[in-house]
């Protein structure tokens, strides 16, 4: 269990570090049809997930349960075990019980899609006071187009331009696909990249040298972000661990009808993902996955 709990922590954390803050664990398309929700992404939803739903700040409906899942290209769906009582419309997010406005505000790493952006305030500095502030964004309006060196160089020479640098560029693995295939069109011979604890990725080749491209398993689809590790710092007070402040990290089940010879414990971190430079990062959004 607690290796699952491991496993399950590492999971979420990886979610969020892409995420704006929201909680949003998908986006819903469209109104439900009974107990199933078209959604744009499914793939972050887990069988026995307990989320709300939210329309802007609003809480529609709390502790939904996921009873199934559907990857289908184009047209993915989460089933809930029940209803929902507030029926659910495009853009509404899904998030996870406890994570979103529920609670009186969000409870979640602020994330690359907050932090790798060109506009909204972030630490309270807004770009259209403080222009110097916003992050590299070359996207095209929703609508896919294929990935090319071209995009690939520009985005690395619009954050040279600026002063920072790129040291690592994640992707989804779709576009990683696309990435390799069209290195394989270009019939180059690409390095391979090993990193601490078992990753490995391409590399793309600038005339400042090899930067590594990874492909992550939770990146948003048909996007690619170029990040500068030096810019960004994970903070937090400790590492995860189990809540003890009465001096015992065990607590006894206790409900309406009593004690229970049962007993939990609960994991803990206090932290949040930051940078002191935004517009040494970038994105490239409506890449076509292959």
């Amino acid at each position: 269990e607690v290796e699952g709990l491991k496993n399950d922590l590492m999971k979420d954390m990886n979610r969020q570090i892409y995420g704006n803050g929201n909680g949003a664990i998908g986006i819903a398309t469209g109104a439900n049809t009974g107990a199933v929700v078209p959604v744009a992404d499914a793939r972050l939803f887990q069988i026995g997930m307990v989320v709300d739903t939210q329309t802007g700040t609003t809480v529609d409906n709390t502790n939904l349960v996921v009873e199934s899942v559907s990857l289908v290209s184009g047209a993915n769906t989460v089933t809930f075990t029940t209803t929902p009582s507030t029926a659910l419309a495009a853009a509404d997010i899904i998030v996870r019980a406890g994570s979103g406005v529920a609670t009186g505000g969000n409870r979640e790493l602020t994330g690359l899609a907050a932090i790798v952006s060109d506009t909204g305030t972030l630490y309270n500095i807004d770009p259209t006071v403080e222009p110097e502030w916003r992050a590299t964004v070359d996207a095209n309006g929703g609508t896919p187009r294929a990935l090319s060196e071209a995009l690939m160089i520009k985005m690395a020479d619009s954050i040279r331009t600026k002063g920072g640098s790129t040291s690592l560029i994640l992707q989804s693995l779709g576009v990683r696909r696309a990435y390799f295939n069209l290195l394989s069109q270009l019939r180059q011979t690409v390095n391979t990249q090993e990193f601490t604890g078992g990753f490995s990725g391409l590399a793309f080749t600038t005339d400042r040298g090899e930067i590594p491209v990874v492909a992550d398993t939770d990146a948003p689809l048909n996007t690619q972000w170029y990040i500068n590790e030096d810019a960004l710092t994970y903070y937090r007070d400790e590492d995860w661990h189990f809540l003890d402040k009465d001096g015992s990290m065990w607590k006894q089940v206790r409900d309406s009808n009593g004690d229970y010879d049962a007993y939990y414990a609960r994991m803990v971190e206090y932290h949040e993902l930051g940078t002191d430079r935004r517009n040494t990062h970038g994105v490239i959004r409506d890449i076509t996955e292959a």
